[in-house]
């Protein structure tokens, strides 16, 4: 019966896309921006060798990759629609509208796709993979798990099937057997970034230093990688490294400024280093980039206070207290302050 209701899906879809194929883009319907002469360039390309190549899928796959890397993803979805018109047994034209329309938050569609895919090659991995993702978007854990598993009775050794399990374990908030997934999936493959990311994470708040080692692994993967920075710079704040933290929180402002790494410099400065100057230049670094930063206002202002300069510090929690009315730290940082 399941296969039966996959054909008839299958017809539906199929017949849908129609003649299609006629449908070439037009320079002219090109976006215009920045980087518009090589974006016209490269779908000039394509389109005139689908003028003389209306039915060949893999040139409508080709710049529906063009639309994705400009960020036009109905358009992507469109031109493998006529991908699949021409040649509706490749594997990769659903795989890749699957993915668009999840990222489009079109989730049934998605799985509608990956259903068709799985029809067509019912040992696809990648597939299962994908529908395991959305089970778990949906929070459907033991679907999720099937698909994984799944997967792995096919290829134990497949490493993406282990983070999807850890990525389920950890929403589950069972972080023993999530650390066993991440674990086998960068045994399996050791450059998984994002399982690395995920074990760094998890051991942020633990005793021992394995949050750096794993750390330190998604660096060495993508050396500027934002996310991997901060959370390094994290993981050796939270053990006491402070110039190893330091450093790190300027190589971050070094690639892009945003208000966090200052106020943590701050902080450190403050808090463990007993530099309060320093901490006060963060502080208001902090504060340049984000005017409204309440936190950098009143962790200036207790600076200030160390260093005797009092006014300052009235001035910065009075406009702390504006900021947020029920900021209650700062209202008695402020009683005490103006009863000094």
């Amino acid at each position: 019966m399941y296969k039966t209701l996959i054909i008839v899906i299958l017809s539906i879809v199929f017949s849908s896309c129609g003649n299609d194929t006629q449908n070439v883009v037009n320079d002219d319907d090109l976006t215009q921006d920045t980087t518009v002469s090589e974006q016209t360039l490269e779908f000039r390309t394509v389109n005139d060798l689908l003028k003389n190549d209306i039915n060949n899928s893999g040139l409508y796959l080709q710049r529906a990759k063009l639309f994705v890397k400009y960020n036009d993803l109905s358009a992507a979805v469109d031109d493998l629609d006529r991908a699949i018109s021409v040649d509706s047994l490749i594997p990769e034209f659903y795989l890749l509208k699957a993915e668009l329309l999840k990222n489009q938050d079109r989730l049934k569609e998605s799985k509608l796709v990956l259903d068709k895919c799985m029809f067509i090659d019912n040992n696809n991995l990648k597939a299962r993979i994908e529908l395991g993702w959305l089970a778990l978007i949906s929070r459907n854990y033991k679907q999720a798990l099937d698909y994984a598993d799944a997967v792995l009775k096919r290829d134990v050794y497949n490493a993406e099937a282990y983070y999807l399990k850890g990525m389920i374990f950890e929403d589950k908030q069972d972080t023993t057997l999530a650390i066993s997934s991440y674990i086998t999936a960068v045994e399996q493959e050791n450059d998984f970034y994002e399982a690395y990311m995920q074990l760094g994470l998890l051991h942020l708040n633990q005793p021992n230093s394995l949050a750096k080692d794993y750390l330190k692994n998604a660096l060495r993967i993508d050396s500027n990688s934002l996310e991997a920075l901060y959370a390094y710079a994290i993981a050796c704040q939270e053990k006491g490294d402070y110039n190893e933290a330091i450093e790190t929180y300027y190589k971050i402002l070094s690639i892009d400024e945003y208000r966090e790494p200052y106020f943590n410099l701050g902080f450190i400065h403050q808090e463990y280093l007993k530099v309060y100057d320093v901490a006060i230049e963060h502080y208001t670094k902090a504060i340049e980039v984000e005017p409204k930063y309440v936190d950098a206002y009143y962790n200036r202002a207790l600076c200030y206070e160390l260093q005797d300069e009092l006014k300052k510090a009235e001035k910065d929690l009075r406009y702390a207290l504006e900021l947020s009315p029920q900021y209650t730290n700062a209202a008695i940082a402020l009683e005490r302050v103006i009863t000094q």
